[in-house]
Formats: C-alpha cells, sequence, structure tokens
C-alpha cells in the first residue's frame, strides 16, 4: 500500500547461525526493537550452539584477542558477557585467571619476572621441551 509508512510497517529480520555470534545478534536486535513491529528469526540447520560456539564450554579470555582490527570488537564481546550473565540470571557465569602457556626458555623467564603472573606459573613449566 502507497499509504504506508515505511516506519509503520512490519520488519521481518533473519539471522543466519545459532552460534554465540548468531544468538546475540538476534537477542540484541530483540532488546531493541518492539515485537509488534519486528519479527526476527533465527536460522540454525542443527540447533543452537550445535558447532563450535557450543565446544568451548563459554570460554573466552579477554587477553587472547590477535591484535587485528577487531582487537577492539573482542574485548567488548569479552565484557559484554558478565553484563549480558547478569541480565539473564545466569547462575553458572564465573571469570577465572587464565594464562596462556607456550614452550620456550625467554617467554618463561619473562613470566615468572612478572609479578602478577608469577604466582599463576605451575612449578612443572620451566621451559624445557622434550
Amino acid at each position: 500500500n502507497s499509504n504506508m509508512s515505511t516506519t509503520s510497517a512490519m520488519k521481518n529480520v533473519v539471522v543466519v547461525g545459532g552460534g554465540i555470534q548468531g544468538t546475540s545478534v538476534a537477542y540484541h536486535l530483540a532488546q531493541r526493537t518492539t515485537p509488534s513491529k519486528t519479527n526476527i528469526v533465527l536460522l540454525e540447520s542443527e540447533q543452537p550452539a550445535s558447532a563450535a560456539s557450543g565446544k568451548g564450554g563459554g570460554f573466552q579470555a579477554r587477553s587472547w584477542g590477535d591484535g587485528s582490527p577487531t582487537q577492539r570488537l573482542h574485548e567488548v564481546a569479552f565484557d559484554m558477557y558478565a553484563d549480558l550473565a547478569q541480565e539473564l540470571q545466569c547462575q553458572s557465569y564465573r571469570k577465572l585467571p587464565v594464562l596462556s602457556v607456550s614452550p620456550g626458555y625467554d617467554g618463561i623467564k619473562l613470566a615468572q619476572k612478572n609479578k602478577a603472573l608469577s604466582p599463576l606459573m605451575p612449578s612443572w613449566l620451566d621451559g624445557k621441551v622434550g
């Protein structure tokens, strides 16, 4: 109908993928739109979180970004987890300390000198490989 305003017409949104990104997009769209004016459909070939998103147990580390142009997005997404867990009253969410381990004597020496990392270093991590 040419008399209808485009702002009053029902909007249909299709989100493809039921992993963490797709479900997050659908959830946040739903939070920012009016249900009577927006129809959001989430398409997933199996079930939500059936692929990679469901295998990490919700694990994310804020410091594990790769420095690429999406680094800031990685950090914002990590920070959103705590807010979303509180908003959804998720009882199982918790932050844990994380240590990324890679072999090499120089890296071990640097980590042992770092006052924040040193207490987290397991005794078996001595830099000896093989």
